[in-house]
């Protein structure tokens, strides 16, 4: 969650109080990232063969080469400008699929009772296998959230603020009627 909240961070402050990277600069970060990366990799296995075991760490989640690729690419991405409503539609169901697919009891569902990976690396064709798994799990995640969108559409996002104003009014009306209470007694 603090990576996630560091790269928005990041990226805010990017948007807000800097001047927009020129083209030039956004390869030249992806491309510094992805030297320091082999850099250390080739150093890494150099000394892998002198009995050296330094582990690749710089490769981890939120380190300074990967948020420069990853970074530098999305700069790349954010340049362009594509508009498909079918697209448009399934990119909003994005983070619920992240949310459902991360939440504890999903995870082990999926990944230890349902799809065990361990018997797909050796058969031929197992990326396939593992792309169609991973593809199935997309779409029926997406149906999920458009239920849930189409719930909220009737229910929620009917009345807009409605249900805030109800919970607000009836933690308003509680207070009061403990101060009523309190004054009586």
């Amino acid at each position: 969650m603090f990576g996630f909240i560091y790269l928005f961070i990041l990226i805010s402050a990017y948007k807000w109080y800097m001047k927009p990277f020129t083209l030039k600069q956004i390869w030249l970060m992806a491309g510094i990232g992805l030297g320091f990366f082999l850099l250390y990799t080739c150093a890494s296995i150099v000394l892998s063969l002198f009995g050296i075991d330094v582990g690749i760490f710089v490769t981890g989640p939120f380190k300074l080469p990967v948020i420069m690729v990853g970074f530098g690419i999305f700069l790349l991405f954010d340049r362009l400008s594509f508009h498909n409503r079918i697209i448009n539609r399934i990119a909003q169901s994005a983070f619920a699929v992240y949310l459902i697919t991360e939440y504890p009891a999903t995870r082990t569902l999926l990944w230890k009772h349902l799809f065990v990976l361990k018997g797909l690396y050796q058969p031929p064709f197992a990326i396939l296998w593992i792309l169609g798994i991973l593809l199935a799990i997309y779409i029926a995640c997406i149906l999920i959230d458009f239920v849930r969108q189409g719930l909220f559409a009737v229910t929620v996002d009917r009345n807009r603020g409605r249900w805030s104003e109800l919970v607000w009014n009836g933690i308003e009306s509680k207070s009061k009627h403990l101060q009523e209470e309190r004054t009586l007694s």
